[in-house]
Parts: structure tokens; sequence; C-alpha cells
């Protein structure tokens, strides 16, 4: 027969379920549970005992942790400055872009999500041999292409396909934000992004199955009025192979052998071709005398003939320079340079 339960034991257990409600229900915590005669276990043995169970979808596998995620990110938060500079001079206009967000959904998730007809590009991922997805709000796209063209940017009363035309400067502008994005990826990863084609329904662009983990990178984007978003899928197959890379010590690590925005951006406005003209002179006249012009006319230009011409460059006068010829072609030779109030410095 079983041992008998002294009064001490059953105030105990007593004590116990008034600790333990759950216990009166008719379940009792293995925790809380000892031999008869022995001490209770305390508190904070029975707190570590405890188990927590985390749901698990089997369905839809997490292929990217928080931190990949969080390197993600940046990455295209290094792309946003990038497009915001490059797309602020091709409409002519102050463009805001910014990361909104960056999480794993199935990629059929994505392509159900967008409407039609909608912008969307094909994306090859080279040197791997990959594709990806991006795609622009039509309201937007029409909205920089109105002002590539000098209107005030302005998109139309109904949704609606791109012409041919505007195709093709959809096509460019994509092309060159590709351009940005892949020299964004550059810095952690040696890919390129590469356009190979466009679409104008998702649903025709099934580059992997539904189920396939992606990541999805969301990007709003602001010119004047106009609002939308620029969004990147990355199916998991399509950067298996450089996913162990996107890690943010790396990203960071990276980020201190490249050169200082201060040197990046000289070394590209080094590149940049600028109008040259030598201004002889320059005066102000009627507009009577401007048409009584006659072949022999003189028109004094209020310089001396040994002050030479002044070099031009954009639309500051830089230099003091003597004319001249090189060979059989007009030419002029650099005497000083000038400070922009137009003295000698």
């Amino acid at each position: 027969m079983a041992e008998a339960l002294s009064q001490s034991d059953i105030d105990s257990l007593l004590a116990m379920a008034a600790e333990h409600p759950a216990a009166g229900a008719g379940t009792v915590d293995a925790a809380a549970t000892h031999a008869p005669g022995s001490a209770p276990l305390p508190l904070s043995r029975r707190s570590e005992r405890q188990r927590y169970v985390r749901k698990m979808d089997f369905a839809r596998p997490s292929k990217f942790n928080k931190d990949q995620l969080r390197t993600l990110q940046m990455l295209h938060e290094s792309f946003c400055r990038r497009a915001s500079t490059f797309l602020s001079g091709s409409v002519r206009s102050l463009v805001e872009v910014s990361v909104t967000g960056a999480e794993q959904i199935p990629y059929g998730d994505f392509v159900a999500s967008l409407p039609v007809p909608t912008f969307t590009s094909v994306l090859e991922v080279s040197p791997l041999g990959t594709n990806a997805m991006a795609s622009i709000d039509l309201p937007l796209l029409f909205a920089m292409i109105d002002r590539m063209l000098g209107g005030p940017g302005t998109n139309p009363a109904r949704v609606r396909e791109l012409t041919d035309i505007e195709a093709g400067l959809a096509s460019n502008l994509m092309e060159r934000l590709l351009d940005e994005l892949s020299g964004a990826w550059g810095e952690l990863v040696p890919i390129e992004f590469r356009l190979r084609g466009i679409e104008m329904n998702a649903q025709f662009a099934q580059i992997v199955p539904a189920s396939e983990p992606s990541v999805l990178i969301i990007m709003e984007l602001s010119i004047g009025t106009a609002t939308g978003s620029l969004s990147i899928c990355l199916p998991y197959r399509s950067i298996e192979s450089v996913v162990g890379n996107l890690a943010a010590h790396r990203y960071f690590a990276t980020g201190e052998h490249q050169p200082s925005n201060r040197a990046a951006l000289l070394a590209s406005l080094e590149k940049v071709t600028m109008p040259v003209r030598a201004e002889i002179g320059a005066t102000n006249v009627p507009v009577e005398t401007v048409l009584n012009l006659r072949p022999g006319d003189v028109v004094p230009l209020g310089r001396r003939v040994e002050e030479g011409v002044r070099l031009v460059v954009g639309s500051t006068r830089a230099y003091s320079a003597l004319p001249g010829r090189d060979g059989g072609r007009v030419a002029v030779r650099i005497v000083e340079r000038l400070d922009p109030d137009g003295g000698v410095s």
C-alpha cells in the first residue's frame, strides 16, 4: 500500500494548489510535483523548467534571418541615396527615395499584390545567371515620364498601358536605376542587375514557383505631389550563392575600405563634360541698333586688344587667354585664372 501522507505533506500540497490554480482544474504542473515527504521545489527551479512553444509554418520556411534582412535594408538605403541623385537630375525636380521595409514573403504573394496593368521589370542577376523582379507604380512612372518630356509631372486620369515611346523611356530609366542598384550591391557582393524584359502583367513573369521564399524590399518615391513605390523582389534561389555574404558585420567591414563620399563624388565630377567658349567681349546696344546693323559696321566691345579674351566654362568666366591658332584651328592660350567676381586670382 502507498505510504500515508503526514499532516505536513497535506499542508504542502494545499499551499502548492493555492499557488497553481490550474491544478484544481485537473492539470498538474510536472515541474511542481515532488515525492511525498520531500520539500517543494523552489519557485526559481520550477520556472527554469517551463517550456515555450513557437509556432512553425512548414509551408513557408524562413530562408532569411533578421541579420540578413537588416543588411539588405541598409544596402538598399545606399541605393536610395544614389537613385535620389540620379532621378533628381533626370526629371529636373527634387526626388526623395526611402526604404519602407524589407520582409520575406512567397513569390506568389508578391505577384498577386501587383495591380494590372503595372510596370514590371524582369531582372537578370549577373554573373549568377538568375532572375529577380522589380515594379514601379504606374501613376508615379507617368509623372516621371511627363517631367522628362518637359511637362509639369501630371499623370493620366485613368491608369493605362504604356505606349511604345513611353515604354522606351521607362526602360531607359529602369536601366539607369539598375546601374545604381548594381553599384550599391557592389559594395558588398560583386553582382550586377540588368534589364531582361518588361511586362504590364506580372502573371506573365513567373521566374520562380509561387511558393519560392523571396525577400521584398519596398521603397517610396516622392516627386513633387506625386508619390508611389518601387518594389524589388529577390527570390531565395536567385541569390542563394551570395546569401552567406549578407551579414551586417561584412557590410560595415567592407565600407571601411571604400573611398570616402567626397573622393567618390570628385571622381564622378571629373568625368562630367562642360561647355567651354572664348568670349572676346560684350556690350549692350538698343534693339534698333541691332536691327540696323549691316556688313562692315563696327561694334565696340569695351575691351582693349591687349586684354585678350575670357575663357568661359559653363556660365562662369574662369580664365584670361590670348587668341591664336593650333595648326589650322582657332585656339586660345591660358594666361591667368579669374576669380568668381571677374578679377585675377
